[in-house]
């Protein structure tokens, strides 16, 4: 019976663990990138794992974790023109972009010699 009953506590303190928010703003789910390597070195194997940003967006704040400090961010309009453009700081973990943006935009955070990229709606 104590099996059963410490069973029974071990999953409810998972399943209550999994459905935690994570404090990002209410968003569950982070922004999907596609990643571009910019440099001439485009055909060597990376010598590691790339570290894909966890980027969330809540109305005009972008929320992220510690991967995209020092890195660019900007936003290009269906032109490819650039919008916006920012650069992140140590410790910063979130960036209030301007609110007269309304439309869709590519999303484009610098990183090195990769481009990770994506289509967001403000």
């Amino acid at each position: 019976m104590k099996k059963k009953c410490l069973c029974l506590i071990a999953c409810l303190l998972t399943v209550t663990f999994m459905f935690a928010q994570n404090g990002n703003g209410g968003n569950d789910a982070p922004i999907p990138f596609k990643v571009i390597k910019t440099s001439s070195e485009q055909n060597q194997p990376s010598k590691g794992p790339i570290q894909i940003p966890e980027v969330y967006l809540d109305g005009n704040t972008l929320s992220f974790d510690a991967a995209i400090e020092g890195c660019e961010v900007r936003l290009l309009d269906e032109d490819e023109n650039v919008i916006f453009s920012d650069f992140i700081a140590i410790s910063q973990t979130s960036l209030i972009l301007p609110a007269t943006l309304s439309c869709t935009y590519e999303l484009q955070i610098i990183r090195g010699n990769f481009i990770f990229y994506c289509e967001i709606e403000l």
